[in-house]
């Protein structure tokens, strides 16, 4: 934001000096031109003033200001002759073109500056021979040589100032690519050490659980049906859980390596999750099992559905003892869900979700079950109910609108 600022600075200060000057050389050139030269008035204010007003408008029109200052300063040269100075380019004629030439050079390229140089100084030499053929050649020929040499390096002035403003445009550009390029290898260094603190802790545990959970059977086989039953279902969902992380672990270390895709759960799935949750001992009741069916329902949907209502059992789970849950869907023109538990023994110290004095600020889980309602289009609430309990409302589409698919 700061450069784009400098530069349009930079750019009416340099419109306001151009006007300034004009403003001056108006005056000058006119008195100038009367008293030495012995000029026609009208006809000479009107040479001036086109040849003057050709500075400010050469930085928004190069090629018209061009046309007009050649017209203004041969219109001078042939209204104003007479006397001993220096002609045809006078000093405030030739000041006037220089600073033309050289904001031309700035401003367009240099051929269009060398173009006007070389009009300008064609046209001087055979008016200087048709108007005035009397006046010494030898000092008319060193007066447009001078102008020659002081218009060239105005153009060579000029296209500098232009290329040194490029190279410093693009000095900017080339730290802000690197600045960008800096911001992207730090976000992957860290994505990198987040992956690796993820292999290292949570996958090694989750590995060590799924052994423990495979092998109970062979190391406890006085263990009845049932329990035997629960160890099978805890290596299963931990192996699934392994799976999953090492999903997440592929896309932190290698973000543009395609993911290996793994079935997603659906709207469907939410009866098979409330099963697990029971099975777990959270004493869960479904209600609305009818809604449950993925038909008319789009993928996005169904699978946020599911994630919001895991991660309102879970926030039970694990904040709440001996809550009991209900999980509400009724499905018409949008689903709605509802997650809500009554209020249960808290365990000291944690941040739940059922606490008859719920804490004020949103946790992680439910900034990420919001995100998920609006990331389809839906809306999620959150809060306590009136029996100290506290309840989850999403309210999703049932299907995923364009707009949200942009976003």
């Amino acid at each position: 934001m700061v450069t784009p600022r400098l530069s349009r600075r930079r750019e009416a200060w340099l419109r306001i000096a151009a006007a300034a000057a004009a403003i001056v050389l108006v005056v000058v050139s006119v008195a100038l031109g009367a008293s030495l030269y012995d000029g026609l008035l009208l006809v000479l204010f009107v040479g001036v003033l086109a040849q003057v007003a050709s500075l400010p408008l050469a930085l928004i029109r190069p090629r018209v200001a061009a046309m007009l200052s050649i017209a203004g300063a041969l219109v001078i040269m042939g209204s104003a002759h007479a006397g001993a100075a220096p002609w045809p380019w006078a000093v405030t004629t030739m000041i006037t073109q220089a600073l033309v030439l050289a904001a031309l050079g700035y401003r367009a390229s240099w051929l269009l500056g060398a173009g006007t140089l070389i009009g300008v100084v064609a046209l001087s030499g055979v008016l200087a021979l048709l108007v005035v053929p009397s006046r010494d050649q030898e000092s008319v020929a060193v007066n447009l040589v001078v102008f020659a040499c002081i218009g060239g390096i105005a153009v060579a002035v000029g296209n500098l100032a232009r290329e040194w403003q490029a190279v410093g445009q693009q000095l900017v550009r080339e730290r802000r690519l690197t600045e960008d390029e800096r911001a992207r290898r730090l976000v992957a260094e860290e994505k990198t050490r987040i992956a690796r603190e993820l292999h290292d802790i949570v996958a090694h545990s989750m590995s060590t659980i799924t052994i423990q959970a495979t092998s109970a059977q062979a190391r406890l086989p006085q263990v009845d049906a049932p329990t035997r039953h629960e160890f099978d279902e805890i290596a299963a969902l931990s192996r699934k859980a392994l799976s999953e992380m090492r999903s997440l672990l592929g896309v932190l270390r290698e973000p543009d390596v395609p993911i290996a895709r793994t079935p997603q759960p659906r709207l469907s799935g939410i009866a098979e999750l409330v099963k697990q949750s029971q099975r777990s001992g959270l004493q869960v009741r479904l209600r609305g099992a009818d809604s449950l069916s993925d038909e008319g329902v789009d993928e996005a949907v169904g699978l946020s559905a599911y994630r919001i209502v895991q991660e309102a059992l879970s926030n039970v789970r694990r904040h709440t003892r001996g809550a009991a849950v209900e999980v509400r869907v009724h499905r018409d023109q949008n689903l709605d869900l509802r997650v809500r538990n009554r209020s249960g023994a808290s365990r000291p110290g944690t941040e739940q979700a059922s606490h008859p004095n719920p804490p004020t600020t949103e946790g992680s889980g439910l900034l990420g079950m919001r995100e998920r309602a609006a990331g389809v289009g839906g809306t999620l609430s959150f809060g306590p109910t009136g029996d100290g309990g506290y309840e989850i409302h999403a309210v999703l589409p049932l299907h995923v609108s364009s707009e949200s698919k942009a976003e």
